[in-house]
C-alpha cells in the first residue's frame, strides 16, 4: 500500500508541475508576442493551468505527509491494523457527510465553471446559426444544475446534523462477536419510522485506469435493523446518541485495505426520514480478528479448502414493509409473484435522462466533422442503452409456484414466453447481487437446477430484503431447504477470493506494470499538453487578425466612445502635435462616425504611419468597429489599418513578398493570405494575387489556411470573388470555412448591396434543394434575410414567391443607393 501510495503522490506532483510549468511558460511566451493583442484572455487561460498545477502540488505535499504518518502508525503497531487510523485508534469512526459535502461542492463548482463558460460562448452562435450542435454545452449545464442540487443538499445535511461519529464499545470488532456502539449527531427533530441501520461487508474492486477507471462495490453480507426514536439518548444541547448492535458472522471476512484496487470494507449506514433534509451517513468500522489467521475457506497456502464466507443462511425473512412484487393466486392455482413493468421509477428516470443525453451526443457527432468511427461506436452504445431503457419500461416477470412446478413467464408488453421447471429438478433458489457502480445494488432471483443450469426468474429488484423474502417463499412452496443468503455474481473467478491477512495473494500487480502504467499516463499527459499548447499558440504572427466565429461577430468588452463634432481646421492643427498612434485612433474614430474629411485625412496619412501604430486596446476596438461599418469606405480603411500595423506597404513588391512568404513559411501562411486579400482589395496586384488566393481557398489541406483565404477575399469587392465565396460556402468540407464564406457574402464582406443581391437566386436554389444539409439551409435563410432586409419565414416557396414579385424592384433600389452604403453596426 505504501509503495503504490507513494507512486500516486509522485504522479500527482508531476502532473502539478506540468500544469504549473505549462501555465507559467504559456503566459511568458504569450506576453512576448503570440497573443499580446488579447492579454486578458491569455491571462485567464494560463492562470487556470497555473492554479490547477499549484493545487495539485499542494495536494501531493499533504498526501505525502499523511502517508508518512500512516507509515509511522503501521511500524508502531504492525499486527494491529485497527490502530493505523487515528479515528479508529480513538474508538471512533467519523461519518462521510463532511467529506461528501466538500467533494461535491468542489466538483460541482469546477463543473459549472467550465460548462457555463462553454455555454455562454456557444449560445450566441446557436442564436445566430440555429445549429443544434451549439446546444451541446447546455446538456452539461443541466448536469451542473443537478450536481449543484446534490452539493447544496449535502451541505445542508452536514450543517443540520453536525460532524457525526460512531463511538465503539470495543476495539476491534471481531467475527463471531457483537458490533456495539453509539452514533453521535445533532438530532433535534422527530422521525416517525425511527432510524434505519444497515451493516454491510463490501468488496470494492477498482479496474481500468484514467477515463476507463471503474469502481465496483459488491455486497458480500448485509443486515438491517430499525431503532425506534424512543431508544435515542438525548443530550442537553440537542445532540443525540443512536444505539447500534449487530452480530458479525463467525466466518466473516476481515477489513482489508492493503490493495487499493481490491479491498474489503465494513460499512455502517444510518438513515432516517425527517422533516426537511433527511439524515443519511456512512461509517467505516474495523472488523478484525485479534490474531492474524487464514481466512475461512483457505489453507495456510491460500488454496480453497471449504466454501467461502457468507455461503448459507437458514434464517427466515420477514416480508418487506413496502414490497413492489404483487403476490396473488396464479392462473394454474398456485401462488404467483408478479414483478410489473416500471417497478423502479427513479432508476428509469435516471436511465431516461442519461439515454437522452447520450442520444444527443450521438446526434451531434453524426452532424459534425468528427470521424464516422466515433459516431458509429457511440451509436452502438446508444442502441444498447435504448434497449435497456425499453426493457426497464415494459418488461415483466411472473413466477408461479404450485402443483409440483415453478412456472416462469417473461413478457414485453404482455407478449412473452413461458417455461416450467418441476420441483424435483430444482437444486436451490437464491437472491443474487451483481456488481454496480457506486453503492447502488440491484438483485435478481436465480433458480439453479440439479443439472447445474441457471435460470433468471426476475431481475432489477432494488430491495435486498424483498429479494430474500421472495426466494424464501419460493423455497418453502417447492419444499426446498431454506437458504436466504445472497449470492455474489460478479465474475469473482477473475479476481479470486477477497484479500485477507494471513492469505498469500497469488496475483499481485507487478512493479513493472505499475511503472509502465505511470509512464504511459505521463506520456499521454505530455502529448495532450503539447497538443493544447500548439493549438493555443497557432495564432503566432497573426495576433492582429480576428478569430472568426460562427456568427461573424466577436464578443468585445465595452469601451467608452468619444463623441466628436465635424473635424475643423483647428482640430487638424491639434492633431499634428499628437503622436502617430493618437492621430490614427482619433481619425479612425471620427471616420467610423461618418466624418468624410477625417476619412480622407486617415487615408492620406496611413502610409506615413506604417509600422508606427500598434494594436492597443482602443485600436483593437476601432479595428473591430470599422470592419463592420455601414460605410464601405470605412471598411476599406480597415484594410489600410491592418496592413499598416503589420508593416506592409501597398506596393507590387509587397504583394510579391506576401505571395513568396505564404509559400515558404507555413507558420505565416494564414496571415499572408489574409493580408493578400487586403492588398488586392486596395487595388494592388489584383491580377497577381487573385489566382493565388483562389488556390489556397480551394485546395490547401489546412482548413485554417482556407478559412483565412476566404477572410482575405472579403476585401476584394468583385463579382468573381463573390462567386468563389459561394463555391466555398457550398463545397468546402469545413463548417468553419463555409460559415465564414456565407457571412462574407451576406453582410461581412466589402461588397455593394447590388452585388450581394445577385446572389439571392443562388441561395433560393440552395434551400430548395433536398440534398442541402440542415445547417447549410439555416445559414442560407440567414443570408437571404441579411441581403434583402426581408424577414420571411424559413420556407423556400415563400422566398421564391417574394423574389418573383419583388426581386427586380429590390435590385433597382440597391442600384439607386450610394455605392458605399451597406448593412453594418454603425
Amino acid at each position: 500500500m505504501t509503495n503504490s501510495s507513494k507512486a500516486g503522490v509522485a504522479v500527482i506532483a508531476l502532473f502539478g508541475l506540468a500544469f504549473l510549468g505549462f501555465g507559467a511558460g504559456a503566459f511568458i511566451l504569450a506576453s512576448r508576442g503570440p497573443l499580446q493583442g488579447n492579454l486578458p484572455a491569455t491571462l485567464v487561460f494560463c492562470s487556470i493551468f497555473a492554479v490547477m498545477g499549484g493545487g495539485l502540488i499542494v495536494m501531493a505535499v499533504q498526501m505525502n505527509r499523511k502517508i508518512n504518518e500512516q507509515i509511522g502508525a503501521e511500524q508502531q503497531s504492525p499486527d494491529s491494523p485497527w490502530l493505523w487510523r487515528k479515528d479508529w485508534a480513538a474508538s471512533r469512526a467519523y461519518g462521510n457527510n463532511s467529506k461528501k459535502a466538500i467533494g461535491l461542492a468542489l466538483f460541482a463548482g469546477l463543473w459549472n465553471l467550465i460548462s457555463i463558460t462553454a455555454a455562454a460562448a456557444a449560445l450566441p452562435q446557436f442564436l445566430h446559426t440555429s445549429d443544434p450542435k451549439y446546444l451541446m454545452p447546455l446538456l452539461f449545464v443541466a448536469v451542473g444544475v443537478v450536481l449543484t442540487f446534490f452539493a447544496v443538499r449535502a451541505a445542508a445535511r452536514r450543517e443540520r446534523f453536525g460532524k457525526t461519529y460512531f463511538e465503539f464499545a470495543s476495539l476491534p470488532f471481531s467475527p463471531g462477536k457483537t458490533l456495539r456502539g453509539t452514533i453521535h449527531l445533532r438530532f433535534n427533530t422527530t422521525t416517525r419510522h425511527g432510524i434505519d441501520l444497515r451493516l454491510s461487508c463490501v468488496r470494492q474492486i477498482v479496474t481500468g485506469g484514467g477515463d476507463n477507471r471503474s469502481t465496483q462495490q459488491v455486497v458480500l453480507w448485509q443486515q438491517d435493523k430499525n431503532v425506534a426514536q424512543q431508544s435515542l439518548t438525548l443530550g442537553p444541547m440537542g445532540d443525540s446518541a443512536i444505539p447500534v448492535e449487530f452480530t458479525i458472522p463467525s466466518d466473516a471476512y476481515e477489513t482489508n485495505r492493503d490493495q487499493p484496487t481490491d479491498q474489503v470494507l465494513w460499512i455502517l449506514h444510518a438513515q432516517a426520514d425527517v422533516p426537511g433534509v433527511n439524515y443519511s451517513d456512512d461509517f467505516e468500522v474495523p472488523v478484525f480478528r485479534l490474531t492474524p489467521q487464514p481466512a475461512a475457506g483457505f489453507s495456510e497456502s491460500g488454496s480453497a479448502t471449504a466454501p467461502p464466507a457468507f455461503q448459507s443462511d437458514a434464517e427466515d425473512v420477514a416480508a418487506p414493509d413496502w414490497p413492489k412484487v404483487v403476490v396473488g393466486a396464479g392462473a394454474n392455482g398456485g401462488t404467483e409473484f408478479y414483478f410489473r413493468p416500471l417497478r423502479n421509477p427513479v432508476r428509469v428516470l435516471i436511465a431516461v435522462l442519461f439515454t437522452a443525453i447520450w442520444t444527443g451526443i450521438v446526434y451531434l457527432l453524426a452532424h459534425s466533422q468528427a470521424p464516422v468511427f466515433f459516431a458509429a461506436v457511440f451509436g452502438l452504445a446508444d442502441l444498447f442503452l435504448v434497449y435497456m431503457l425499453i426493457k426497464a419500461l415494459v418488461e415483466s416477470f411472473s413466477i408461479e409456484a404450485g402443483n409440483g412446478k415453478v412456472v416462469l413467464r417473461r413478457a414485453f408488453l404482455g407478449i412473452g414466453t413461458t417455461s416450467e421447471i418441476p420441483y424435483s429438478d430444482i437444486a436451490q433458489i437464491l437472491p443474487v447481487t451483481s456488481a454496480q457502480q457506486g453503492t447502488q445494488t440491484s438483485y435478481l432471483l436465480r433458480l439453479q437446477t440439479k443439472s447445474g443450469k441457471k435460470i433468471t426468474l426476475a431481475d432489477s429488484i432494488d430491495d435486498r430484503q424483498e429479494a430474500r423474502w421472495v426466494a424464501a417463499q419460493l423455497e418453502k412452496l417447492a419444499g426446498l431447504k431454506l437458504d436466504t443468503h445472497v449470492a455474489v455474481d460478479m465474475g469473482l473467478g477473475s479476481y479470486g477470493r477477497p484479500p485477507q491477512r494471513g492469505q498469500v495473494r497469488a496475483a499481485q500487480t507487478s512493479r513493472a506494470r505499475v511503472v509502465a502504467a505511470i509512464g504511459l499516463g505521463i506520456l499521454f499527459f505530455v502529448g495532450w499538453t503539447a497538443f493544447i499548447g500548439s493549438r493555443f499558440f497557432s495564432l503566432k504572427n497573426v495576433a492582429q487578425r480576428p478569430r472568426s466565429t460562427k456568427s461573424g461577430r466577436i464578443a468585445k468588452s465595452p469601451v467608452q466612445q468619444i463623441t466628436y463634432s465635424s473635424i475643423t481646421d483647428a482640430d487638424v492643427q491639434r492633431l499634428q502635435g499628437m503622436s502617430e498612434q493618437a492621430q490614427a485612433e482619433e481619425l479612425m474614430e471620427r471616420a467610423i462616425r461618418h466624418d468624410p474629411k477625417a476619412l480622407d485625412l486617415f487615408e492620406q496619412n496611413i502610409g506615413i504611419w506604417l509600422g508606427d501604430i500598434k494594436l492597443t486596446e482602443h485600436m483593437k476596438q476601432l479595428e473591430w468597429r470599422s470592419r463592420f461599418s455601414k460605410d464601405l469606405r470605412v471598411r476599406y480603411a480597415n484594410a489600410d489599418l491592418n496592413l499598416a500595423m503589420d508593416g506592409w506597404q501597398k506596393t507590387d513588391n509587397s504583394a510579391d513578398l506576401l505571395v513568396a512568404k505564404a509559400e515558404s513559411d507555413p507558420g505565416y501562411r494564414q496571415a499572408a493570405v489574409y493580408f493578400m486579400g487586403m492588398m488586392a482589395g486596395r487595388g494592388v496586384a489584383y491580377d497577381r494575387i487573385y489566382p493565388v488566393l483562389i488556390e489556397y481557398a480551394r485546395n490547401d489541406p489546412d482548413a485554417n489556411v482556407r478559412q483565412w483565404a476566404v477572410e482575405g477575399m472579403r476585401y476584394l469587392g468583385t463579382d468573381e470573388a463573390l462567386d468563389q465565396l459561394f463555391e466555398s460556402f457550398t463545397h468546402d468540407p469545413s463548417d468553419a470555412v463555409r460559415n465564414r464564406a456565407g457571412c462574407n457574402i451576406s453582410d461581412c464582406g466589402n461588397f455593394m448591396r447590388k452585388q450581394r443581391m445577385r446572389m439571392v437566386p443562388k441561395f433560393i436554389e440552395l434551400v430548395e434543394d433536398s440534398q442541402t444539409t440542415p445547417l447549410t439551409r439555416n445559414w442560407s435563410f440567414m443570408a437571404l434575410r441579411e441581403i434583402t432586409d426581408e424577414s420571411l419565414p424559413a420556407d423556400p416557396s415563400a422566398w421564391r414567391d417574394w423574389y418573383t414579385q419583388h426581386g427586380a424592384e429590390k435590385m433597382a433600389e440597391f442600384e439607386q443607393m450610394d455605392w458605399w452604403k451597406v448593412r453594418g453596426d454603425e
